[in-house]
């Protein structure tokens, strides 16, 4: 039970280290939130998502993970958080969803165990729908959006109500972060012989915000595209709402997935320049990533079982 506490709390960690970026990233790169104030955000809303939020999410990765003994839980943690960290290290955000999934399927195939395909294939076409259906969302918003701003009569109301649809916005996406990413982690907890985790990853993933988070969210929130406040609104919230669409189904989906595809395809609507390289290095990522934690995991399990634990 130790080593699994040990790999969950790692996750969770790196989940604030890579995630929150996610939710908070188009804020504090447009300059909006301070980062300060963006870690309190994902702490507060984040805890909320995790401890009051509903998702079937849980269950989905739960499933995945039917037959792995609590040390091999353990593992795939381990390999699904070590991936994680290495992109974060790289400043790529990459989907921990994804990772999780890759080193699930590596345990099951080093133990000879059946993977659920249809269910994986069910996953893996809401990777990509998601980032597809955000950037939707988000040049729907941004329509809708602008030319109710239009009617707000002085600058310093503009700002007020800018910075608050913003902060709205971000404290929406940090819910689902917490209903939907940290959930992940809460689940193969469970599934493995924890009770109740809840609040005590979601405040563990805070601390991965406060102390990793930074050079990631400036990926999201800079290098993709330029972002002014009615750009940062329009991704984050139509982001927010493609993740909570797919939770209501129990697809464990990727938030950064989404707010990337929000954020590349609301500017390349605006006739904004894209920085095609960060992008394609960020899309390479979301493959590297469960690559290498399902690998990793393989490769974890049949050492451990070779050796005899």
């Amino acid at each position: 039970m130790i080593e699994l506490a040990a790999t969950a709390f790692f996750m969770a960690w790196s989940v604030g280290a890579n995630d929150s970026a996610k939710a908070v990233g188009t804020a504090v790169g447009s300059g909006i939130v301070g980062f300060k104030r963006a870690v309190l955000i994902i702490t507060v809303f984040t805890t909320l998502g995790a401890v009051i939020g509903h998702s079937a999410v849980p269950g989905t990765i739960t499933r995945l993970a039917g037959g792995l003994t609590t040390a091999q839980v353990a593992l795939a943690l381990f390999s699904a958080a070590s991936a994680v960290t290495l992109a974060s290290l790289l400043s790529m955000p990459i989907s921990t969803t994804q990772s999780i999934v890759g080193a699930l399927i590596g345990s099951s195939l080093a133990l000879g165990l059946p993977v659920d395909w249809l269910t994986i294939g069910k996953i893996v076409s809401a990777w990509f729908f998601s980032p597809a259906f955000a950037s939707f969302l988000a040049i729907v918003i941004y329509k809708l959006y602008k030319p109710l701003l239009k009617r707000i009569r002085g600058l310093k109301n503009l700002e007020l109500t800018q910075k608050w649809l913003v902060f709205l916005a971000s404290a929406y996406s940090a819910f689902n972060l917490g209903t939907n990413e940290v959930s992940n982690v809460i689940g193969l907890a469970k599934a493995g012989g924890m009770s109740n985790p809840n609040a005590i990853m979601a405040l563990i993933m805070a601390f991965g915000t406060l102390t990793f988070s930074y050079k990631v969210m400036m990926t999201i929130g800079k290098d993709i595209a330029p972002l002014g406040p009615t750009s940062a609104f329009s991704s984050q919230f139509g982001a927010s709402i493609a993740v909570n669409t797919a939770n209501l189904f129990g697809l464990p989906v990727s938030s950064g997935q989404a707010v990337v595809g929000a954020i590349s395809g609301l500017s390349a609507y605006k006739g904004e320049k894209v920085n095609k390289k960060v992008l394609t290095d960020i899309v390479k990522s979301w493959v590297e990533a469960p690559l290498f934690a399902g690998v990793l995991a393989f490769f974890l399990i049949k050492l451990f079982s070779a050796a005899g634990f």
